[in-house]
């Protein structure tokens, strides 16, 4: 529907990731924390999924103090894998909606926050998830890779009308829906 997003075929306008969102890497902690319990979003929740819907069934980390809000999530925040041994998992992404349960996310990760209307959340994972993107994001280091806010802040993403976004949004949800009901 919109081809290869690094070739960009269709020429539609570009932005950088830097120019349509923020980032933020995640909260370190330590297991002697406690007092404060919030569900944790890490590196062993990503699998395959796309998106998480039920934030209850992350786990629950302890901190001595609650963090400030930018290290908790907000729904449709996109969150990569910053870091990880395998290579393979290193750039994977999803959105989350929190529905208000509080949420936050492990240092292996990055949390990138859409700053503006231009884009389609779904739109925009499926550019993130492509194969020439992801092939952008490839991790470097020699035992655990690594994926930084530059790279990322790098990569252009094509800017098709939002209506048509919005439908290939649309056109998502209702596949993800046969799938629910088979």
């Amino acid at each position: 529907m919109f081809g290869d997003p690094v070739a960009n075929s269709r020429n539609w306008a570009v932005k950088s990731l830097l120019n349509l969102g923020d980032f933020k890497n995640g909260l370190n902690f330590h297991k002697e924390e406690v007092g404060i319990n919030l569900r944790c979003l890490g590196v062993g929740d990503f699998k395959n999924f796309s998106v998480i819907n039920d934030v209850r069934k992350l786990p629950l980390v302890s901190l001595n103090e609650k963090p400030s809000l930018e290290y908790l999530l907000r729904d449709g925040d996109i969150v990569f894998v910053r870091s990880n041994g395998n290579k393979e998992l290193v750039g994977r992404c999803l959105v989350v909606y929190t529905c208000g349960v509080p949420t936050t996310f492990s240092g292996f990760c990055i949390r990138y926050r859409l700053n503006n209307n231009t884009l389609n959340i779904m739109y925009l994972l499926h550019v993130l998830k492509s194969e020439s993107v992801r092939s952008k994001m490839m991790g470097r280091g020699a035992n655990i890779q690594n994926l930084n806010q530059q790279i990322l802040a790098a990569i252009n993403v094509p800017i098709p009308p939002i209506d048509l976004q919005n439908q290939f949004a649309d056109f998502v949800a209702q596949v993800d829906k046969s799938k629910f009901w088979q």
